[in-house]
């Protein structure tokens, strides 16, 4: 039987981007870094997915980041330059503005997401949006895609203060939706902060893996239920 409620998570849950990430940082790298004639854009973007990768790996860089992303950029990129004997901060902030331009563009709804939602509400499911990240970036996707229409309670990382995996967050949305930990699953597909988040607050989690990747070898972290396709909700 479904819940009384559930809890969703927004980014690569029940959005997207159309336009792979290696690709929107090619084409932003080829739009800027052509004023650079000592590297090729190649090179650059190659750089930038090593800063990045050891810039978000970090919690703490990464919790103060999501809050900033454009800011966040930014710096990945500029500290790419210098790594490649530029430190051109013009052109740092024009890559990183081509880049969150060309993701922004390219953000939609998963296969199945929106119909998904319709047919929790109609099924009388409560559903909650958690979402990390700074509150104007994601006030703007929960807008832009009508979550309004689907989630009385939406929360926000940047609005709150605190995000996931603090148990606050989970407490918060059950209280609101008036509802308890074994009524309520966790929908997600961030590991740490989604599932482990979730169980340490008593609820029922379930990892969207859409890609087929499997759970990383090493990590604890076990989810009640995985999904490869957010429609599998409705007959679970």
């Amino acid at each position: 039987m479904l819940p009384n409620a559930i809890l969703f998570d927004m980014d690569e849950t029940l959005l997207t981007n159309t336009i792979p990430i290696e690709s929107a940082w090619q084409e932003a790298c080829e739009t800027s870094a052509k004023r650079v004639n000592t590297f090729s854009p190649e090179e650059l973007r190659l750089q930038i997915n090593i800063i990045r990768e050891w810039y978000w790996g970090d919690p703490e860089r990464h919790r103060f980041g999501r809050l900033n992303l454009l800011k966040a950029r930014t710096d990945v990129v500029r500290m790419s330059l210098e790594k490649l004997g530029c430190g051109d901060e013009e052109i740092a902030a024009a890559i990183a503005t081509d880049y969150s331009s060309l993701i922004d563009r390219s953000l939609s709804y998963f296969p199945n997401a929106e119909d998904t939602l319709r047919q929790l509400i109609i099924k009388g499911v409560k559903l909650a949006l958690l979402t990390n990240g700074a509150g104007e970036s994601q006030q703007e996707k929960i807008k832009r895609f009508g979550f309004g229409r689907y989630f009385p309670v939406r929360l926000i990382e940047g609005e709150l203060g605190f995000g996931k995996p603090d148990q606050r967050v989970f407490e918060t949305a059950m209280k609101k939706l008036e509802t308890t930990p074994g009524q309520t699953w966790m929908v997600g597909d961030d590991l740490q902060r989604d599932i482990a988040g979730a169980q340490q607050a008593g609820i029922y989690s379930i990892w969207c893996d859409y890609e087929k990747k499997g759970l990383p070898e090493g990590l604890n972290i076990r989810p009640d239920k995985i999904i490869y396709n957010i429609a599998e909700l409705i007959s679970l």
